[in-house]
């Protein structure tokens, strides 16, 4: 599979053995890692695997954000991912979507 989006290596694959959608679970669609807080890290905290249409949706709320990042948080811990210095970082100068 090939995931969209200008992340890391690294990082696209650590996504590359999942297949639907998070937001909608569709399986059927082309699949994107979005950038949940934008494109200011590539982090896999800040990746959530999306189709293209969710994504053409997307809309960058709080709400949704947090949503979205609350999932990757739980999909990383089920990988067992070990976070680096540059993920730590991404995750402390977001805290407030942890609330």
């Amino acid at each position: 599979m090939k995931l969209l989006n200008p992340f890391s290596k690294d990082t696209r694959n650590i996504f590359l053995y999942e297949y639907s959608c998070w937001n909608c679970f569709r399986s059927d669609r082309g699949l994107e890692l979005h950038h949940i807080r934008g494109r200011v890290s590539s982090s896999p905290l800040n990746a959530f695997l999306i189709c293209t249409d969710c994504h053409s949706h997307a809309n960058h709320s709080q709400e949704e954000e947090s949503k979205y990042l609350q999932i990757t948080i739980r999909f990383l811990l089920r990988e067992k991912y070990e976070l680096n210095k540059g993920d730590i970082e991404f995750y402390n100068s977001n805290s407030k979507l942890y609330n």
